[in-house]
């Protein structure tokens, strides 16, 4: 009886420390954004989001994230770590990248005042000195994608367009991103 607890004590030693050693391993690879060595695929594949895979270690598992929205980082945690707990960060990333793209574009922006605001729909007076005031003393702008976000009358905003101007009244522009100005 005694010989057995002995052997089941250093069995369940040895594991643990190949757990930690394995997970040293990959995590230092984590951190410098290389797969990990000593974990196995998730067998359900990848994530159709451009890439992503899951990996399972003895008792963590590393996600390394393709996603098709430029998010490309290695993140390891426990077994309980969801791909879901990273959607505030994914989206954070996605959005600068989809930012640095439209500022490659350089399109025509143009700062205003929120006049008037809905779901699906703002109104804003652009400020005196900015060119497209010479069209237009209102702007009608519906939000389509942009609708996530909340604008407020009163609040200053930047709206970069693809330059051309329905001149209706109030005037109308194709908006290409909304930034909330402090």
């Amino acid at each position: 009886m005694k010989k057995t607890l002995i052997i089941i004590l250093i069995v369940l030693i040895t594991i643990i420390a190949l757990g930690v050693i394995f997970f040293t391993v990959d995590y230092n690879r984590v951190k410098k954004q290389e797969t990990p060595i000593f974990c196995f695929k998730n067998p359900a594949g990848a994530i159709n989001d451009g890439g992503t895979i899951e990996y399972f270690g003895l008792g963590y598992k590393v996600i390394d994230f393709n996603t098709l929205g430029g998010y490309d980082e290695i993140k390891i945690g426990t077994w309980f770590m969801k791909y879901e707990d990273f959607n505030e960060e994914k989206k954070d990333i996605e959005n600068k990248k989809r930012l640095e793209e439209i500022e490659k574009q350089n399109y025509p922006t143009f700062f205003a005042k929120v006049i008037e605001s809905d779901s699906n729909y703002i109104l804003v007076e652009p400020f005196e000195n900015e060119e497209v005031r010479k069209s237009a003393d209102k702007i009608y702008i519906s939000l389509g994608e942009n609708n996530d976000s909340i604008y407020e009358v009163g609040t200053n905003v930047k709206i970069t367009y693809t330059g051309f101007i329905l001149e209706t009244y109030p005037a109308k522009v194709d908006v290409v991103n909304i930034e909330l100005q402090k």
